[in-house]
């Protein structure tokens, strides 16, 4: 039987942390992170015996930097575009300023064949972590502006 131990010593492969658009989001706005992850296999030796062992992500432990956190099944996705402002179900809401540093656990659950035989599952799930990614979320003002700037070469935005 291979052990959760075992099963978390093999090289599974983190997902990958992204963010829409990357690696900076507007204060109250929300910023598209996501993960990709897919199922891996690994062939070894465990007790003499030919291990054939796959793994899949099954949940996503988001820690935005700020406190917040969430946990679920899905792992996000891009939006077409450039995905700013659009609320998705790994998107978060920055409410200040500043740099953080997003982390993500995945959960990956796994069965396991030894010398050809049957799969049979692992019991639990390896956690693996992402390498932390940063984000730096800005302020965003906003003018209305009359004229343009050969209208006014000193006005705002000129």
């Amino acid at each position: 039987m291979i052990s959760l131990v075992e099963f978390e010593s093999q090289p599974v492969v983190a997902a990958g942390l992204f963010s829409q658009p990357d690696h900076f989001g507007v204060r109250n706005a929300h910023s598209n992170l996501f993960a990709v992850a897919g199922e891996q296999e690994f062939t070894f030796v465990f007790q003499d015996a030919q291990i054939r062992l796959r793994a899949w992500p099954v949940s996503y432990e988001w820690s935005y930097g700020d406190g917040s956190v969430l946990v679920t099944a899905d792992a996000g996705s891009a939006l077409p575009g450039d995905g700013f402002d659009v609320e998705t179900p790994t998107s978060h809401v920055f409410t200040e300023t500043g740099d953080y540093l997003v982390g993500l656990d995945t959960l990956f659950a796994g069965d396991y064949s030894v010398d050809g035989g049957e799969w049979l599952p692992v019991a639990g799930l390896a956690r693996v972590a992402s390498e932390p990614h940063v984000m730096s979320i800005w302020r965003s003002e906003r003018h209305s502006v009359a004229e343009t700037c050969l209208e006014n070469p000193a006005g705002i935005g000129c």
